[in-house]
């Protein structure tokens, strides 16, 4: 009978912490701070990169049709088509609209 509460409660004690114990959990949960949401370009063109989120910005690189990119987060700023947001893009100092780039997962605000 003792064994049998041993086995239950460590059985228990298992499923509360997880395979990978609490050091797991701590690890998971800044692995997702760190990730970035992910964007794919949908133009058929090569897509402006601009210095600041506005049509007027002067260009500083170009991204093609279908490419993955990493976006830190969104801000209004010149209108698109109809459409004021615009993406920072991750690891660089660039903004793209967001007319032209489909977020993958929720992106935060600036």
């Amino acid at each position: 009978m003792v064994k049998k509460a041993l086995l239950t409660y460590a059985l228990a004690a298992g499923v509360l912490i997880g395979p990978m114990g609490t050091a797991g959990w701590a690890a998971e949960g800044r692995a997702q701070a760190d990730a970035r949401p992910v964007g794919v370009v949908e133009t058929r063109a090569p897509l402006n990169v601009r210095e600041k989120p506005t049509v007027y910005s002067d260009v500083v690189k170009k991204l093609h049709p279908h490419e993955r990119v990493l976006l830190s987060c969104q801000k209004r700023g010149g209108w698109v088509d109809g459409n004021p947001v615009w993406y920072r893009l991750h690891g660089s100092k660039g903004w793209v609209s967001a007319r032209y780039v489909h977020n993958l997962q929720p992106v935060r605000p600036c």
